[in-house]
């Protein structure tokens, strides 16, 4: 609601406000930073014990419906005990894993040379884990008007990903995935998430999936996975209980056209 400010926001405004000019608060402050940074150092640290490698991520799917907040939490502890840096966001967590998934199993040779866009930007949790997995992911938006051909060469691209929490929307799916395709070389691979729900909120349901990735088999693009008849069930379930929206689609699709 308007007007009502968020315990985070007052929380940092308390920190950040005009009164960190007083020196008492400002000795507060550097008292909180140094307790957060003493209980960061008691967490627990990654078991992993080496380089991420494709046989780590072995059974997760690149293509997937998330209906359910518990996967993503289990997601998200995952990618901690593979020592891959923490976010909060449980649902970014499972989108970024599935799409570095892709990267290890699919993109990648071994060298860790493939050329990787994420559209969102260098500070999202796919790009973060994606450095710590030894790539360079470039930050340009390839789904925007006049992005390839100007800022990427067409067809330089190994894989090109839009995810959670800035999804393509079920109206602009299409564009999107089009102008990817322009980007990402022939067996390159787009990973893209679209919200499950309302169509006024920007959503998709599942006879939607069906028709999106239907059109996308028409213009080259093959989904790397497939959406089961439970995932449809599970997906249908949730859509009757939930008012709002109710999860989210994992798509991956691999690049078959020269064009």
């Amino acid at each position: 609601m308007k007007g009502r400010t968020s315990t985070r926001a007052r929380i940092t405004g308390s920190l950040t406000g005009s009164f960190t000019g007083s020196p008492a608060v400002q000795r507060a402050v550097d008292r909180a930073r140094q307790a957060a940074r003493d209980t960061a150092a008691r967490l627990p640290r990654s078991e992993s014990a080496g380089p991420l490698r494709a046989g780590d991520l072995q059974q997760v799917r690149m293509t997937d419906l998330l209906t359910d907040g518990r996967v993503a939490r289990q997601t998200r502890r995952a990618a901690r005990r593979l020592g891959l840096a923490r976010t909060i966001d449980d649902t970014a967590a499972w989108a970024a894993y599935g799409a570095l998934a892709a990267l290890l199993r699919v993109v990648d040779d071994g060298s860790r040379r493939a050329v990787v866009i994420d559209s969102v930007g260098e500070r999202s949790t796919f790009s973060r884990w994606a450095v710590q997995a030894g790539f360079s992911p470039l930050a340009y938006d390839v789904m925007r008007p006049g992005v390839v051909g100007t800022n990427v060469e067409p067809r330089s691209v190994d894989l090109a990903v839009r995810l959670h929490p800035h999804s393509t929307s079920g109206h602009g799916v299409d564009e999107d995935l089009t102008r990817a395709s322009w980007a990402v070389r022939r067996g390159g691979l787009i990973c893209i998430t679209l919200r499950l729900g309302p169509a006024d909120e920007g959503g998709v349901a599942v006879a939607d999936l069906r028709s999106i990735i239907a059109r996308a088999a028409d213009r080259g693009l093959k989904l790397v996975g497939d959406l089961d008849i439970e995932d449809g069930r599970r997906a249908q379930e949730a859509q009757r209980q939930e008012d709002g929206s109710f999860g989210l689609a994992l798509l991956t699709f691999r690049v078959q056209h020269d064009r």
